[in-house]
């Protein structure tokens, strides 16, 4: 699993101009999958990090409202990111200051992982509360199964409180969203072909400017993942779609 390298004292999440393309374009890719979704919409996203995301659907929806509990990124992002109807709030994701059905639409991206097991019903709960009727929450988590690889070491995020695996993000989605389905992340199939190519090894010696492994993974980008149902356990991320009747 990647490393979360670009984590702040005082503060969470990537930054953009720091992190490695293959790392941020995984990240992204979930912004991506939901702009179906999102045009001309009120959007709530829990947990920005850094704000990207949120800045990058503001192009795209009617007015973006992020919430963060940390002080540093809403200072940060706020800073950074500056749109007409982008809006970023120091708020707990958990206790949701917002009245019920305000938002088309509910994103929230790597950050269930984070929050401790006995509070997150609730979390999805306010998810749920504050969705408009007819409107879907987007919520994404790593892959257990596929990030801890058999016969490998594997050191959880010291971050993350509770990492899931398939059976285990299902049965709790479905605890909340009677409406719901799951899709996962996988590599593309340029990706699977140059992971290949660098395991086995036969360019490393190569300079950087002729070295073909090092200059694709320079240039990664969304287009290089695929989201798609079935095969879940074998996915890097989960996605899920939450409807609200």
């Amino acid at each position: 699993m990647d490393s979360f390298e670009a984590l702040r004292p005082g503060g969470s999440g990537i930054l953009p101009e720091e992190t490695p393309p293959k790392f941020f374009a995984r990240h992204l890719s979930a912004y991506y999958f939901v702009l179906p979704y999102i045009i001309n919409k009120d959007i709530l996203e829990l947990g920005f990090g850094d704000g990207y995301g949120s800045n990058f659907m503001k192009t795209y929806a009617k007015s973006v409202t992020a919430v963060d509990s940390l002080e540093k990124n809403v200072n940060l992002a706020s800073n950074k990111y500056k749109k007409p109807g982008l809006e970023f709030i120091e708020m707990d994701g958990a206790s949701l200051d917002f009245t019920d059905e305000t938002f088309d639409v509910v994103i929230s991206f790597q950050v269930i992982e984070h929050i401790q097991e006995n509070r997150l019903e609730k979390y999805l709960e306010g998810i749920k509360r504050v969705l408009k009727r007819n409107g879907t929450a987007f919520i994404s988590t790593l892959n257990l199964t596929e990030n801890k690889k058999p016969q490998q070491s594997y050191t959880q995020n010291p971050f993350h409180i509770k990492e899931f695996t398939f059976e285990e993000f299902y049965l709790l989605i479905r605890k909340v969203f009677s409406t719901s389905e799951i899709q996962g992340l996988f590599y593309g199939g340029r990706l699977r072909f140059y992971e290949r190519l660098k395991k086995i090894g036969i360019f490393r010696f190569l300079p950087r400017p002729i070295n073909i492994v090092d200059r694709f993974y320079d240039n990664i980008t969304v287009n290089d993942f695929v989201w798609r149902k079935g095969d879940l356990d074998r996915c890097i991320d989960f996605m899920a779609i939450c409807g609200k009747i």
